[in-house]
Parts: structure tokens; sequence; C-alpha cells
């Protein structure tokens, strides 16, 4: 059976993502895909570092499978987070397993490095502190 992709970085995105984003269409999108995940944390996905079903109504997106902006960037931040919580590329896990290991291995040097260029990171969308406390929220309930 054939897994939807999740790219590594989203482990933290969709911890964090409060309703906002580029654009109409993109929310929709990611309002969407973060309910799934917290009416279903089990849901298994194969674990990549090229555009997922979050990435199809992005902005960025060239609807290829490419990110038109700072591609090789995203992909190497992509490849980052799974080295920094040991999971494979390609992998099979489901979201509580991927936000049980972002609990356990980020720091808030790592999350700063990955994250600190981010647009939604500099609109003041995301904190270590917040990205903790709903990693925690995922991992220890049936849903949120």
């Amino acid at each position: 059976m054939q897994r939807e992709r999740f790219r590594a970085h989203h482990i933290l995105c969709t911890s964090l993502y409060v309703g906002r984003g580029y654009d109409g269409a993109f929310c929709e999108n990611m309002t969407r895909v973060v309910e799934r995940l917290r009416r279903e944390p089990e849901t298994l996905f194969s674990l990549a570092a090229s555009p997922d079903l979050i990435c199809q109504n992005c902005p960025n997106h060239d609807g290829a499978g490419h990110c038109v902006r700072n591609r090789d960037r995203v992909a190497e931040k992509d490849r980052a987070v799974m080295r920094r919580l040991h999971l494979e590329e390609g992998g099979t896990y489901s979201y509580r397993e991927m936000c049980a290991c972002a609990l356990r291995d980020l720091d808030e040097a790592f999350f700063e490095e990955c994250c600190g260029t981010c647009e939604w990171k500099r609109q003041g969308l995301c904190e270590y502190k917040d990205l903790t406390e709903q990693l925690a929220r995922v991992v220890r309930s049936s849903s949120y």
C-alpha cells in the first residue's frame, strides 16, 4: 500500500498551525490536513524531503512536484529534521510517532536554526514553547 508523503519539517508546521498562512487556498487545505491529523494521529505516512499533501496548494509549489523558491533549502531542512529525529526518508511513521520523536529530540537551538528564517516564524506564529506543548498534546492523547 502506497502511503501519502509527509515532509519532515511539516511535523513542526502542523503542530503549530493556527489557521493562518500564505493564502485562502493554502489555508483551506492546511486546515483540512491538520484537522485530520488531530482526529487521526495514528495515520501512517511515508516521510519525505519532497512536496506532500500540504504542498499542493502552496504558492511556492509549481504543481510538478517542485518548490519554485529555495528548492534545495527546503529539502535540506527536511533532511536535517529527519537526522535530528533519527527518522529515515521513505520510512513509514504515524503522525503521533513523528511528534513523539520531535518532542524527544528537538531543542530550542535546533528549532531556531530550522525555523528562524520561515515567514510564519517571523510573523510570530511559531514559538518553541508552543511547539513542545502541542507535540506533547499529540503524543499523550487519542485525538485533540
